[in-house]
């Protein structure tokens, strides 16, 4: 086997998993797998078919019950790597003691490189990465995640994009593949041809055009990743090939099958995995940045009815034309300045741990966002703002609103991002008193989404100065900061596009969704 940047002490620890992986069937495999995770995922039980000590089907704690899922897309590659295509093998993981030798062996592989290549220098670069493989998958699928990324994906600029490239609308393309994935909730595979529901609607040629993108052939997917497996410091870290093609064309039950061992990941290929498919076309990254910074707009509209809302606008300043940020709040005594920003944290900043050079060059770009807005305060300071007028005592809180996480937390990366903000605020005439006197914050659209509502119930100033102005809560994420200061507005959060979604999926074609391939 020819191996990618090839460890050669990480390769001879790696032998006892792959080993272990040769001995079971790789159909078998994939849908003990599948079980496990959706089990994990949705409750799903597991089959009787497979063993499992009552004690893991039982327990509500997670934790308890000893695998995890971003362990299981781990093994999900390997075990397409390493398996037999054969539908007979001399072990299987339907026994419980195999499936959980193997994700003992898997955990102390992961142990053991942990040891050999993590120590006090990159301790708090590896939390970075932890947090980026594992907190997706804690976080549950959802119908506001799902409408966010249709709402934006449906813009009629990039709507015209995608219909370019997968020849289906946005609406097309999330109906049809959403289908999909509540058949695969429930169902391991599809026979050839599937036939998911019975509408006219939904045709055989829209259904080839979304397995032409986001299905690969089992050899061809095998190839692909061993090319990408990399037996080193980022084995469990690596690009895996699964999150482009979470469908794989192979033979299951003797039929020519549509098998998808891990469905989430066919949801996340629907919604974030899009942009990859499109974001090469003309123009294509003023059109999502747009896109997104309407739907920002939605969220404050539709969370929050005790604000004044202030869209980006147009002015001068001399010679030169400007625009406000992009979306200003504004509650009289206080008012949050917002930059929206789809700008996705790399592949190499999440997954290097030996240099940090790809994560640097992120958080230079995040500093000049957040230096692009005290630069556009400064205007305001200057009532230089054609419709927000400077106001003497009101409290502004510079803000930026990723459309994906970056998860920026701790005293390395926030304390790294605070040195880049300093040094180029120091390049402009802006004050660095301006750093504590509004200290700015990032955070996800998707805490954005729930700090809105929490604020239209406490207040802008009430919310932002209690973490921006503590000492250990400004290191924290949104998000653990909301569930501990308000656990109780927290709970009241609601769904901010009810009827959108209805409008996207008519319950009418999810009645007959679930039917047995």
């Amino acid at each position: 086997m020819q191996i990618k940047e090839q460890d050669s002490q990480v390769f001879k620890l790696y032998k006892p998993l792959r080993n272990h992986l040769r001995k079971i069937s790789l159909p078998d495999s994939l849908y003990v797998l599948w079980a496990y995770i959706q089990h994990l995922q949705f409750n799903n039980p597991i089959p009787p078919t497979i063993e499992v000590l009552p004690e893991i089907v039982l327990t509500e704690n997670k934790i308890s019950k000893m695998f995890f899922e971003w362990e299981l897309e781990t093994l999900v590659r390997e075990v397409i790597i390493n398996s037999e295509e054969s539908k007979f093998a001399p072990e299987t993981l339907r026994k419980w003691k195999y499936f959980a030798r193997a994700i003992n062996k898997l955990k102390d592989l992961e142990n053991e490189i942990t040891k050999k290549f993590i120590d006090e220098t990159n301790i708090l670069t590896e939390f970075h990465r932890i947090a980026h493989r594992e907190f997706s998958w804690q976080s549950r699928l959802n119908q506001q995640y799902i409408a966010r990324y249709f709402k934006i994906f449906n813009y009629t600029p990039l709507d015209n994009i995608i219909q370019s490239v997968i020849g289906l609308t946005t609406q097309e393309l999330y109906l049809i593949g959403m289908l999909l994935f509540g058949s695969y909730k429930d169902n391991f595979a599809l026979f050839i041809p599937p036939t998911i529901i019975d509408i006219p609607e939904i045709t055989q040629e829209s259904l080839d055009k979304i397995f032409n993108h986001f299905s690969c052939d089992l050899d061809g997917l095998k190839k692909k990743l061993l090319d990408e497996q990399e037996i080193n410091e980022k084995f469990v870290y690596a690009y895996s090939s699964l999150r482009k093609y979470p469908i794989i064309k192979m033979k299951y039950q003797d039929k020519d099958s549509l098998v998808c061992p891990l469905p989430t990941l066919l949801v996340w290929r629907l919604t974030n995995g899009i942009y990859y498919e499109i974001c090469g076309k003309r123009n294509f990254s003023n059109k999502f940045g747009k896109s997104f910074q309407n739907y920002v707009g939605e969220v404050i509209e539709k969370g929050n009815n005790k604000v004044e809302v202030y869209p980006e606008k147009e002015y001068l300043d001399g010679k030169d034309r400007k625009d406000t940020v992009d979306w200003i709040i504004d509650e009289g005594d206080s008012a949050i300045f917002i930059e929206c920003k789809t700008k996705r944290i790399t592949v190499p900043a999440k997954t290097e741990i030996k240099s940090e050079e790809e994560l640097k060059k992120d958080l230079d770009f995040m500093a000049d966002f957040i230096v692009q807005v005290y630069k556009s305060i400064g205007d305001y300071f200057n009532n230089k703002y054609p419709s927000f007028k400077f106001k003497t005592n009101r409290k502004i809180f510079p803000l930026i609103v990723t459309l994906e996480n970056w998860y920026l937390w701790g005293d390395k990366l926030l304390g790294e991002l605070k040195t880049k903000v300093i040094e180029k605020l120091r390049a402009t005439s802006l004050p660095l008193a301006w750093l504590s006197e509004m200290p700015y914050s990032v955070c996800s659209i998707q805490d954005f989404e729930i700090m809105v509502q929490i604020m239209e119930k406490v207040g802008i100033k009430t919310f932002i100065e209690k973490k921006v102005y503590d000492k250990d809560k400004k290191k924290w994420g949104f998000r653990p900061f909301i569930i501990n200061k308000f656990p109780k507005e927290n709970k009241s959060v609601r769904f901010l596009f009810t009827d959108d979604f209805d409008k996207i999926f008519p319950k009418r074609f999810f009645e007959k969704v679930g039917k047995k391939p």
